[in-house]
């Protein structure tokens, strides 16, 4: 029995030691990438930073750290994937906001002088009613916020249940009685919305290379659109080929009625394509 003992407990130690040296080991990895971020390394940086996103999983923190390496280096496309990554996992971070209404900026600037006299729209097509409060559940608020909101109404349910059932002030039991559906419905409510946000795949991708014109089929020999889009063109995934694979060759893409075509996949990156999150970030 002593024996077994001792052996659970050099397991346990073995497997703690390990953790905390891989804890170790990560933590002086990211001492690096920021030592090479402000010491202006930015291509050293952005090397550190996705090693440790490869083989840990994804955080906000890391992922903001990502793109302000990506655009100091100039690379807009990535810079603006990884905020949209980091914004995936923290939906009110306002750093990643503010530096994502920059990168836009900075992207339509750009588009901007692609057009040279062309009347082409470059503004994002906008979304509808329900689109948008589909986003505002599941993108815009994280399922445990949702999950924690429907925690405490449910609270408040069995509080509202315990003064129906347990006084006999009538106000207090019409307050109880009525409060409790309410509370009741709330968290019902919100406990789909906590589902709902888990599930959520963004539709979300961007262009990765300098110069993209769009194709009007899935092939490179077919008609080209009359004006390039620009690295950072943030844009809607409506379809891809082959249908189905997780790999796809070709993605069909929308920015609004003058951009819509089909874009190689070497040339664009979904938000949600090599997202790994750890086992904290959702």
């Amino acid at each position: 029995m002593n024996c077994f003992k001792y052996i659970i407990s050099l397991f346990v130690t073995f497997i703690l030691t390990g953790t905390m040296c891989h804890a170790a080991e990560v933590d002086q990895v990211i001492a690096n990438a920021d030592s090479a971020y402000k010491s202006e390394d930015f291509g050293r940086a952005i090397t550190l930073y996705n090693q440790i996103l490869e083989k840990d999983g994804s955080s906000a923190e890391l992922l903001f750290n990502l793109g302000n390496a990506y655009s100091r280096s100039g690379d807009y496309g990535h810079a603006l994937l990884s905020y949209l990554r980091a914004l995936r996992i923290d939906p009110s971070n306002k750093n990643v906001k503010h530096n994502i209404e920059f990168i836009t900026y900075k992207v339509a600037e750009a588009n901007k002088s692609e057009l040279r006299g062309k009347k082409y729209s470059l503004d994002a097509e906008p979304t509808s009613f329900f689109y948008s409060l589909k986003k505002y559940i599941s993108a815009d608020h994280t399922s445990n916020l949702w999950a924690a909101w429907s925690a405490c109404s449910f609270f408040l349910f069995i509080l509202a249940l315990a003064a129906y059932m347990f006084t006999s002030d009538v106000l207090v039991r019409k307050i109880g009685f009525f409060g409790g559906f309410v509370c009741l419905g709330v968290s019902l409510i919100t406990i789909i919305f906590a589902f709902m946000a888990a599930s959520f795949k963004s539709d979300d991708g961007v262009i990765i290379e300098p110069k993209v014109k769009l194709h009007t089929e899935a092939s490179i020999s077919s008609k080209e659109s009359p004006v390039a889009l620009t690295r950072g063109t943030a844009m809607k995934i409506l379809d891809s080929y082959p249908a189905g694979d997780k790999n796809p060759q070709w993605y069909k893409v929308k920015l609004n009625s003058d951009f819509i075509g089909w874009i190689q996949s070497s040339d664009f990156e979904p938000v949600e394509f090599n997202l790994k999150l750890d086992d904290d970030t959702l």
